[in-house]
């Protein structure tokens, strides 16, 4: 999403909750759990999601960076792995290759100085290249996908008894330009082939960078004023109904995890829910937050029974 729509008169449009969902906005964390979490056993893993960093050569983000993931390291309950959301840098799509180098090698920095935590990728609409050279086998994602030892932008795993799927998003509109949200057909036909080889009994979590479902894109921009409720194929996917159905057959999908919008929230819609881990940049940056979400991650717990609580956590209210 682009800086562009981070307005003053958007921010009156948002509540704390929003079109009779679950959905939050808050500033600084808010915990989904189910009612009977007292009674179950812990948690059989934790992960943080880190999503829209949006770093650049300009040693703010990078040292903003570097407390969000210092305040992480030092909570008492650690987690098992890290998930990158998407959008690592401020942009790739619109910029030349000199510019794309630096705002890589402040990552490459990061990640030196990181080197005990486990990272998943998931690729961003930024972290595209745009002009990148013709023949790519996934048009503008082979940088990226270098940069995190990639060799398909959409892939899965498997940790303690869930398994995840990680979507790539991002594509490029019918007549070539950028972008849209949705699969791809060859992706669709790898994730319907995914979703039935997975166990019925084994939790599922997806993960992509454009929301597959969302409350808060409905209220964007001039939708709430003129009533129409159009939402731009580049602010949530347009294949989401299909994807809906397909999650319906597919009753081990428990949770989709997303970006994008920078703003905090949680949505439950036939049995799954749908988690947007507001963004660690906040607002690009600036010290007013988005909306009303501050700079953050997302803190999941796991459980083998596949619940799981969500709680976003406000790293630094004061980042500069």
């Amino acid at each position: 999403m682009s800086p562009e729509k981070s307005k003053i008169s958007r921010r009156k449009l948002l509540k704390a909750a929003a079109l009779g969902t679950m959905a939050t906005a808050i500033p600084f964390e808010v915990t989904l759990a189910e009612p009977d979490l007292k009674s179950k056993n812990e948690p059989i893993l934790r992960f943080a999601h880190l999503t829209d960093i949006h770093l650049r050569p300009d040693g703010i983000s990078e040292a903003s960076l570097r407390k969000c993931l210092d305040h992480l390291i030092q909570q008492e309950k650690k987690v098992d792995f890290l998930i990158n959301g998407g959008d690592v840098i401020m942009d790739a799509l619109g910029e030349n290759e000199e510019s794309v180098e630096a705002q890589w090698a402040v990552w490459r920095k990061i990640k030196a100085a990181y080197p005990e935590l486990k990272f998943y990728h998931c690729i961003g609409n930024h972290d595209v290249w745009g002009a990148a050279p013709e023949g790519e086998s996934f048009p503008g994602k082979a940088w990226a996908m270098k940069e995190h030892a990639l060799e398909n932008p959409y892939y899965t795993f498997d940790i303690n008894g869930w398994h995840f799927i990680v979507l790539d998003s991002t594509h490029q509109k019918e007549d070539d330009s950028w972008y849209t949200a949705k699969l791809d057909s060859a992706q669709r036909e790898w994730l319907e082939d995914t979703l039935i080889k997975i166990p019925a009994d084994k939790p599922t979590l997806i993960i992509s960078h454009i929301p597959i479902l969302g409350a808060t894109p409905f209220l964007d921009g001039d939708n709430a004023r003129s009533g129409d409720w159009i939402v731009p194929g580049a602010w949530m996917h347009t294949d989401a109904k299909s994807l809906i159905s397909l999650f319906h057959q597919h009753k081990k999908v428990k949770i989709c995890i997303s970006g994008h919008i920078h703003i905090l929230e949680s949505l439950l819609y036939n049995d799954v829910h749908y988690h947007c881990s507001g963004a660690v940049s906040g607002n690009w940056w600036n010290d007013e937050p988005y909306e009303f979400t501050h700079k953050g991650y997302g803190f999941f717990e796991l459980f083998k029974d596949g619940t799981h609580t969500f709680k976003y956590v406000q790293f630094d209210l004061d980042t500069k």
